[in-house]
């Protein structure tokens, strides 16, 4: 039964022996029953004393605790109470209180402000006993850890974006090289068009005044011919007047001729001119090309775009919920409304964890990176299914074919050099017949293809590189002198690779001029003995390689495009390596003439292994070609008196 004001407390038989009484009425002596607490002086009051409590001067900012909040006694705190949170706006008080209106953290400071002096309030303590068991802690525990899986799905999706930017710079950058290659090229074809017409309009003009001038030649010696003639008959008249009457119309018809001659000796004068549409070309700020964003990334932002719009709703609707429910604190206490709050937040994670998913999915599509440069198959452990050769010995050969180098163009067309025969044949692969034969000015070893349909040939014992047309039929075109036997050959941005024997490897431009060479290594000795072919590779995401293979040494070396030594390689079953050709990434096919093999090489771990051998018909094999589009191998092989092998090229088919 609640006390009345300013009266004594009446004991009966069943008061709790602990009763609080008012402690300033205490004090005096008397013993009545509190009707509030001052949780700051930390002191039961009674209705009078609580009412001078309010209106002093020093206590009337202290919100006091009505009867229903009060506690029941005043003890010590126990070692649960205990706190050592400090206020962040008194940093000398302990937090120690909980306003159920403001859902705040409280000191004692913080109590006395008139911001919460009609608040709900009551003692962490308290409040904790529910707190760990309410919705609200457990949401908290359930929302931290799928927070913490959101940031890991998160950081990963970082993770395949950024190697998708990666090889997104590098598409770019291959797209860019294949586009300025062909660029190149058609500049070339288009060079070599214009430079075979001023040609030709130059010789149709010399062919003509080297005929105008050998017939001035010819009256100029007429002329003289007469004058000596009439200078002989001088003494004799008779003679004289014949020889004359001779001359007179010869005379005339060499005056007739001199016309022709001098109508004829004015030759068509041409002059070269830019074409303007190109020079505008050159002048635009943007020639090749430029960069825009792509659809799929405007996609992806938008997208993003659109589910943190929606994430923001859903926000803003929960907090709308919130507010409404912070109404009914003061009727509901804080019990309550965790409750609701910790079900309607579990309830808004079940709807956002299918959108959730749906959107991995979708961004997943969007950043999945796309491969650069596609490795071909691992061919250590195929096998290959032997097919019929392919004839390239003519009637117009005079001597057996010693096939020295092979290189595959597009559209199935095999192009091959003949020592023997000085000759480079073109050679369809899908009808296995020969389309077309250029004879050269001497012994081809190795060649290369090059940008605009033109292909470069070493003529080692000429010291000159040769280079032809192979636009249609095989046609000759210009050549260069080098210093020295220029055996292996390939391009590589805008430079040729030249080996040379004996052993060097020189990088040159297309006019012969050397730009660097390698011959020894840093200690002196030499580098290289007979490296007589070599290969230009790209190998994904690496800069070029070049791999040159000496069969007096069983050796093949890895150099820089700068030719500094990356690597050597060498194997008891490779002995005297020829021809090679990249497959892939880190692959390497490689002839071993005297080892009777045909092997491939993993340039990363060094490991040779066989594909094919004397079973399959290999024997001292020297060049060979790969087709990873067909998946078939084009072999040559070179035994002397075996004409057999010297005149076809053997072809396998991967199984």
């Amino acid at each position: 039964m609640d006390a009345v004001p300013g009266r004594k407390a009446q004991m009966t038989s069943g008061s709790a022996p602990d009763l609080t009484y008012c402690q300033p009425c205490a004090e005096d002596g008397q013993k009545i029953l509190p009707e509030a607490f001052c949780p700051v002086c930390k002191e039961f009051l009674c209705s009078n004393c609580a009412r001078v409590h309010r209106n002093q001067k020093i206590t009337k900012s202290h919100a006091l605790q009505d009867k229903d909040s009060i506690p029941s006694s005043l003890r010590e705190e126990s070692a649960d109470e205990k706190f050592t949170e400090t206020c962040r706006r008194h940093a000398q008080e302990f937090i120690k209180y909980y306003c159920l209106n403001h859902e705040t953290l409280l000191c004692g400071h913080c109590l006395a402000e008139k911001a919460h002096r009609s608040c709900n309030i009551e003692r962490i303590s308290q409040v904790a006993k529910r707190y760990k068991e309410g919705a609200e802690y457990n949401s908290l525990k359930t929302g931290l850890v799928q927070t913490a899986t959101d940031i890991g799905k998160l950081s990963h999706d970082i993770q395949v974006i950024m190697k998708s930017v990666d090889e997104e710079s590098l598409t770019n950058i291959n797209e860019l090289r294949k586009f300025r290659t062909e660029i190149n090229q058609y500049l070339d074809k288009r060079e070599n068009e214009l430079l075979a017409e001023i040609d030709q309009k130059k010789r149709t003009s010399k062919t003509l005044l080297d005929e105008l001038k050998s017939k001035c030649t010819n009256m100029k010696s007429s002329i003289e011919k007469l004058k000596s003639e009439l200078q002989a008959q001088d003494e004799n008249g008779n003679q004289l007047l014949i020889v004359g009457k001779r001359a007179i119309k010869e005379l005339a018809g060499l005056q007739a001729a001199l016309e022709d001659v001098s109508r004829r000796n004015e030759v068509p004068r041409y002059k070269f001119h830019r074409d303007p549409e190109t020079e505008k070309l050159i002048a635009s700020e943007k020639t090749i090309g430029r960069l825009e964003e792509d659809e799929s990334t405007s996609a992806l932002g938008q997208q993003h775009r659109q589910q943190q719009t929606k994430q923001e709703q859903r926000q803003q609707e929960t907090m709308q919920q919130h507010q409404k429910q912070m109404k009914a604190v003061s009727q509901n206490g804080l019990g309550e409304s965790t409750a609701i709050a910790g079900q309607q937040e579990q309830q808004q994670q079940k709807e956002q964890q299918p959108r959730q998913l749906e959107t991995m999915q979708q961004q997943q599509k969007h950043v999945s990176p796309k491969a650069l440069n596609q490795c071909r198959a691992d061919l250590s452990q195929s096998q290959f299914r032997k097919l019929p050769d392919i004839p390239v010995k003519k009637a117009a050969d005079t001597r057996e074919c010693f096939l020295t180098s092979m290189t595959l163009q597009s559209r199935g067309r095999l192009l091959l050099a003949d020592c023997h025969n000085c000759s480079v044949k073109l050679v369809d692969t899908t009808t296995n017949k020969m389309v077309s034969q250029v004879k050269l000015p001497g012994q081809p070893w190795d060649m290369c293809l090059l940008p605009g349909d033109r292909a470069a040939v070493t003529l080692p014992l000429k010291n000159k590189i040769q280079f032809i047309s192979t636009q249609g039929n095989v046609t000759l075109l210009d050549r260069v002198k080098v210093d020295g036997y220029c055996y292996g050959i390939d391009f590589c941005d805008d430079y040729l690779v030249v080996s040379f024997c004996p052993g060097k490897v020189v990088l040159m431009n297309m006019k012969g001029k050397v730009k660097k060479s390698v011959y020894k290594y840093n200690s002196g000795e030499p580098l290289f003995q007979n490296p007589c072919y070599l290969t230009v590779t790209r190998e994904s995401l690496t800069p070029p390689v070049i791999y040159v293979s000496d069969w007096s040494t069983n050796t093949i070396t890895k150099l820089s495009i700068s030719l500094e030594v990356l690597h050597t390689y060498q194997d008891p079953i490779l002995k005297s390596p020829r021809g090679m050709t990249a497959v892939g990434d880190n692959q390497l096919l490689v002839c071993g003439m005297d080892s009777y093999n045909i092997l491939l090489l993993d340039t990363l771990t060094g490991k040779i292994t066989q594909l094919l051998g004397r079973e399959e018909g290999i024997e001292s094999p020297r060049i060979l070609a790969y087709c990873s589009q067909e998946k078939m191998m084009f072999v040559t092989c070179s035994r002397y008196k075996r004409p057999e092998l010297e005149n076809f090229v053997k072809v396998f088919n991967l199984v």
